[in-house]
């Protein structure tokens, strides 16, 4: 029975990564070749292709915490590791020695970017869209993390 809900959380954690990761790159791909942004090329946005940065936003954040706090930890629940009560630094570091991240750092920097551009404050536009950019950038990234850590998933637990 525990490994029955085990495979019932993860792939659960899964699919709401998938959906994520799935509504994140439309949200990207519908904004062609719009960036990077600048201020002037910012302003001339439709509201429709800031509806997809915001999209593009709430899924990137949505994305990086659902991996974050709920699949890592699964996965090394999986694999019998006690995380309880585990600094989330050390957490990440059990996660870079499966392969599942580059560098702790490259995830640091994926958060802080979410930080960046979930705070969004109209007199401080320049921030925002240095943030859109570097999130842009980052898409390569957590698109790699998400892809690696759901092949590990599949391979590993048999999901």
């Amino acid at each position: 029975m525990l490994r029955e809900d085990f495979t019932d959380r993860l792939k659960q954690r899964i699919s709401i990564c998938e959906l994520h990761h799935h509504r994140m790159m439309f949200a990207k791909n519908s904004m062609g070749n719009s960036f990077p942004l600048n201020v002037e090329s910012y302003r001339e946005l439709s509201g429709e292709q800031i509806s997809y940065t915001d999209q593009l936003i709430y899924r990137f954040s949505k994305l990086q915490d659902t991996i974050g706090n709920k699949l890592f930890p699964i996965i090394l629940e999986g694999l019998q590791e006690d995380i309880e009560n585990l600094p989330f630094i050390d957490l990440l570091s059990k996660i870079e020695k499966l392969g599942l991240i580059d560098t702790i750092n490259q995830w640091l920097i994926l958060r802080e970017i979410r930080n960046i551009v979930t705070h969004e404050y109209p007199f401080q536009i320049d921030q925002l869209i240095d943030g859109l950019n570097q999130l842009n950038e980052q898409l390569v990234i957590i698109s790699k993390i998400w892809n690696t850590t759901k092949i590990y998933s599949e391979k590993r637990f048999g999901i």
